[in-house]
């Protein structure tokens, strides 16, 4: 077997490695009876087609996926997915498996579809329908059922539904369009804009088009052929599928040592800060990409020009605010639960009482949050869904789970809390320091800085100014951070 050279992400398989899945804030609750889930068995009326893709993780072959097609019932097609991977995390080894049915009508739009993940024993699983303009949703997730709606203009294309969606336009290069697209990782919605941008001659001489993908920042590519069959997809830090037999897809070399995803989504650093974790005042000059990509926040985060400034308060300069946070505070949403933040389920909120106690004010019930996360959820990294409900009665994850517990926790005691994500220095891998995916809650503890970082991973409060905020929000913001991965980087001209 021909094995592929180094290549990048696969956009969806990209996201299940990003270990992170959004919560979700609704404008209304949908109307309706339960969504049944698809039964392709019962829908296919035709026979299936079966394609078989490795999937790489850099040059090493880390897993399979499967895809099946078939004529449904009434015209339309019923699409089938599945794969199961293999990624490294901080040296841990972790197993992912995905399952996902799409059911489209004769008109080639969306109706129905459902999707399934699983990965150290998380497990997500939604089911959606396509209707009177909403998408409606039912997403299980740490034993509870929530039931959504997303306005849509036009019936969207899911990922196994986009080389439909594709057929119907002219393979020229230079050509570009857009394709309305709905992504049951992130719950985006939007716009998928594509290009071609080449074209290729396959061994057997059959032509074969290079189209360029971009949804919510997430950039991809993909070869196809002037049928409209993904020959490969490739993304942007180390996920790639490629097509070939079922034999060779399956043909996983399990003794292989994987590529850490975090060692490789490094960005490198030049200049030394001799003491990250008590760094106070931080600037830094960005490198590798636009310095926009930075939040601008003062006074906590200042940009000008290609140079960022972050300093950060000192405990001790914290107001004394009451909880719970008068009305009209602050925006309603950091106050509300969502569906991974369940800040009003029962044992959230007794917990969150228990945890502060006695606290006198807002400050110090905070940083009690803070403490009691750092001390009692195990760090250990993990490819799954963070869930606040469910970290709770783990008490095991990485950032993402300790950052979703702990904004949980606030916004039961009714502290504004949000999610901040981006990169933090650290010296823990390799023989160099460099700047790492991370995420930290940040709270509205007001003064100077009003919304303060804290970062209950390190046990820290507030957080150290070598965190770098990059995107403010949940995983359909998140994952803009994987257009700047592979390419953003530092220089140190400050720190103290």
């Amino acid at each position: 077997m021909r094995r592929p050279s180094p290549l990048t992400v696969v956009e969806a398989l990209a996201l299940l490695a990003f270990l992170v899945l959004a919560g979700l804030v609704l404008a209304r609750p949908p109307e309706g009876g339960e969504l049944a889930p698809l039964d392709p068995a019962a829908l296919a009326a035709g026979p299936a087609r079966e394609r078989w893709y490795g999937i790489f993780f850099q040059d090493q072959h880390v897993g399979y996926a499967v895809t099946r097609s078939a004529g449904a019932e009434g015209g339309g097609r019923v699409f089938q997915n599945r794969s199961a991977f293999r990624l490294a995390a901080f040296g841990r080894i972790q197993d992912v498996v995905t399952a996902g049915t799409a059911l489209t009508d004769a008109d080639g739009r969306l109706s129905r579809f459902d999707f399934f993940m699983s990965a150290e024993g998380v497990k997500l699983s939604a089911r959606g329908e396509v209707r009177d303009g909403e998408v409606v949703l039912e997403v299980d997730q740490a034993g509870r059922t929530s039931r959504l709606a997303f306005p849509v203009d036009r019936p969207p294309a899911v990922g196994l539904t986009l080389e439909q969606a594709l057929a119907g336009e002219p393979l020229a290069v230079g050509h570009r369009f857009a394709v309305p697209y709905f992504d049951p990782v992130t719950m985006a919605e939007g716009e998928m804009q594509v290009e071609v941008t080449g074209v290729e001659v396959l061994e057997n001489g059959e032509e074969a088009w290079w189209l360029r993908t971009d949804f919510s920042g997430v950039q991809a590519r993909m070869l196809v052929t002037s049928a409209g069959e993904t020959i490969r997809q490739e993304g942007a830090l180390g996920l790639s599928m490629v097509r070939m037999t079922e034999q060779d897809a399956r043909a996983v070399d399990a003794d292989e040592e994987p590529v850490d995803i975090i060692a490789l989504s490094a960005a490198p650093v030049q200049g030394r800060i001799p003491d990250p974790r008590g760094t106070r005042l931080l600037v830094l000059r960005v490198r590798g990409v636009d310095p926009a990509r930075v939040v601008e926040q003062p006074p906590l985060q200042r940009r000008e020009g290609d140079r960022v400034r972050i300093e950060v308060p000192l405990a001790a300069e914290l107001p004394r605010l009451p909880f719970p946070a008068a009305p009209g505070e602050a925006d309603p949403a950091t106050l509300q639960p969502t569906l991974t933040l369940p800040s009003t389920h029962p044992d959230i909120v007794a917990k969150a009482r228990e945890i502060a106690g006695d606290a006198p004010d807002r400050a110090e019930a905070a940083r009690r949050l803070v403490d009691w996360v750092y001390r009692h959820v195990e760090k250990v990294p993990t490819f799954g869904v963070p869930d606040g409900l469910e970290v709770l009665r783990t008490l095991r994850g990485d950032c993402n789970e300790h950052t979703a517990l702990t904004v949980s926790l606030a916004r039961a005691l009714g502290i504004p809390a949000r999610i901040a994500a981006g990169v933090v220095y650290s010296d823990r891998m390799g023989p160099k320091g460099a700047f790492y995916y991370h995420a930290w809650p940040e709270l509205r503890l007001g003064g100077d800085w009003e919304w303060v970082p804290v970062d209950p991973t390190f046990g820290q409060f507030p957080a150290d100014a070598t965190h770098v905020k990059l995107v403010e929000g949940d995983l359909d913001r998140q994952v803009e951070i994987m257009s700047v991965m592979g390419r953003l980087g530092f220089e140190v001209e400050e720190a103290r």
